[in-house]
C-alpha cells in the first residue's frame, strides 16, 4: 500500500512539473515569435499547438494575442504598400499608425485602400475568436512590449525601424506631440493573464465596431477629394489639386492645402450602401461593454501583483503610472458602461446642441441613413431620430469627467 501511495504522489509531482514546464515553454516561444516579428510564422505555430492542446489557456490566448499583432502588421503592411504619411491630428483613427516612409509606393484608389480596411476587421474578427475560446485556468504570458516587432515593409526582413520601440519614437516626434524620450535599451515588462484576453477582446470589438460603421457607406468622393493627403501613392501628377503646396495647420505637412482639408470635411456625406453593418457596429459596441465589466470583474479578483497591464486598486501600476488606478474610478468607469449601454439601448438620449429632444442612438444603428457630417452638426440629419425621453445630461458627464481628474479620454483609452 505504501509503495502504491508513493507511486501516485511520484506520477502527481511529474505531472505537475510537466504543466509547469509547458506553460513555461509557451510563454518563452509566445514572447520569442512577438520580439521576432514573424507573426505568420508565429501564428501558424501556436495554431498547431492548440489543435495539439486544445485545453491549454496560455497556447490559446498567446495564439489570439499573436493573431491580433499579425491583424496589425498586415494594415501596417497595406498602408505601406500605398506610402501612407501619417496625419498630425490624432482624431484621424487607423491612419495614424506611424509606418516607415515608402520610397516607392504603389498605386492607390478607393476600392484598393477599403479592401485593406475589411482584410484588417476580418483579422481582427479570427483574433477575437479565438480568444473567446478560451478554456479555463490560469495564464501568465511575460513580455517586454517594447521589443515586439512588426513586418511592416512586407520584404520578410524585420528592421530596426520596425520595432514597438521605434514606433513609439517616430510617434513621439510628430508634430504638435509631446517630446519624449524613448532609449533603445528601454524595458516595459508586462505579465498578461486571464483579464488582459477579455480586454484584448474589448479592443477588437471597439476597433471593429469603427469599421463596421466605415464600411457601412461609400466614401469615394472623399478619397478622390482628400485621399493623396494620407497617401503617396494616391497623388495623380497630372491632378493640380495633388501638387505641393504650403502645409496646412491640420495636416501639419506639405502634401496638401487647406482647400483639400476643407474639401474632405464637405464630401463626408456618405451614401449608405450596406446598411446590415450598421447593426453589427452597434453589436460589437454592446460587447465592449459586457466584456469591460467582464474585465473589471477578474480585475478585481486578482490576488497576485505581477506587472499588470491593466492593474486594480489593489495592485501596482507598472504599466502607465501617470494614469493612478483607485477604486473611485473604477466605480466611475461603471457608471460610465451604464450610461453608455443605456444610449446604446435607446433608453437615454443622446443631446443636440440644438434641440430639446434627444436622439436615440439605438434607432441611428438600426435605421441608418445617408451620414453627412455638416448636417449632423447643423441638427438637419439628427431630425429622424429625435424623440423625448431622458437625456444624457451634462451634469452627468461633468461628474464622470471629475472622477478621473480631468482626464476621462486618457483613461478611457486604457480601460476599454
Amino acid at each position: 500500500m505504501r509503495r502504491i501511495l508513493i507511486g501516485i504522489v511520484a506520477v502527481t509531482a511529474l505531472l505537475f512539473c510537466s504543466a509547469q514546464a509547458g506553460a513555461q515553454d509557451v510563454a518563452w516561444l509566445f514572447a520569442r515569435h512577438m520580439e521576432n516579428g514573424r507573426h505568420a510564422e508565429a501564428e501558424r505555430d501556436f495554431a498547431q499547438l492548440t489543435e495539439r492542446n486544445p485545453r491549454d489557456a496560455g497556447a490559446r490566448m498567446a495564439l489570439g494575442m499573436i493573431q491580433f499583432a499579425r491583424a496589425i502588421e498586415r494594415l501596417g503592411q497595406g498602408l505601406y504598400r500605398y506610402g501612407l504619411v501619417p496625419p498630425r491630428q490624432s482624431f484621424i483613427p487607423i491612419l495614424r499608425l506611424p509606418v516607415p516612409e515608402n520610397p516607392r509606393p504603389e498605386k492607390l484608389d478607393y476600392d484598393k485602400l477599403r479592401a485593406v480596411y475589411v482584410t484588417f476587421l476580418a483579422d481582427l474578427t479570427r483574433a477575437e475568436e479565438t480568444l473567446a475560446a478560451m478554456p479555463g485556468g490560469e495564464v501568465k504570458l511575460p513580455l517586454d512590449i517594447l521589443k515586439i516587432r512588426f513586418d511592416f515593409k512586407g520584404d520578410g526582413q524585420v528592421g530596426p525601424d520596425e520595432s514597438l520601440i521605434a514606433i513609439m519614437q517616430r510617434m513621439a516626434t510628430m508634430p504638435g506631440q509631446p517630446a519624449t524620450a524613448l532609449k533603445m535599451d528601454a524595458k516595459w515588462e508586462v505579465a498578461f493573464d486571464r483579464a488582459d484576453a477579455t480586454w484584448l477582446r474589448g479592443y477588437c470589438n471597439v476597433m471593429s465596431a469603427f469599421l463596421e460603421f466605415v464600411l457601412a457607406y461609400d466614401w469615394r468622393d472623399s478619397f478622390a477629394a482628400a485621399g493623396h493627403l494620407f497617401f503617396t501613392g494616391a497623388r495623380d501628377p497630372a491632378n493640380p489639386a495633388h501638387a505641393t503646396a504650403e502645409a496646412t495647420a491640420m495636416l501639419g505637412r506639405d502634401s496638401g492645402t487647406a482647400a483639400d482639408a476643407v474639401a474632405m470635411i464637405h464630401l463626408i456625406r456618405w451614401p449608405l450602401t450596406e446598411p446590415v453593418r450598421m447593426m453589427r457596429a452597434r453589436q460589437h459596441l454592446k460587447l465592449v461593454v459586457t466584456l469591460s465589466r467582464q474585465n473589471w470583474r477578474e480585475i478585481l479578483a486578482e490576488t497576485d501583483d505581477d506587472r499588470e497591464w491593466l492593474p486594480g486598486p489593489q495592485q501596482k501600476n507598472s504599466a502607465i503610472a501617470a494614469l493612478r488606478v483607485t477604486q473611485e474610478r473604477v466605480d466611475g468607469w461603471m457608471m460610465t458602461l451604464d450610461e453608455f449601454e443605456a444610449v446604446l439601448d435607446g433608453k437615454k438620449l443622446l443631446p443636440h446642441w440644438r434641440y430639446a429632444k434627444g436622439i436615440d442612438f439605438r434607432t441611428f444603428f438600426e435605421q441608418p441613413t445617408p451620414f453627412d457630417l455638416v448636417l449632423w452638426f447643423t441638427g438637419h440629419a439628427a431630425v429622424p431620430y429625435l424623440k423625448d425621453g431622458e437625456v444624457l445630461s451634462q451634469a452627468r458627464v461633468r461628474d464622470i469627467q471629475a472622477m478621473f481628474g480631468g482626464n476621462f479620454a486618457g483613461y478611457a483609452f486604457w480601460f476599454n
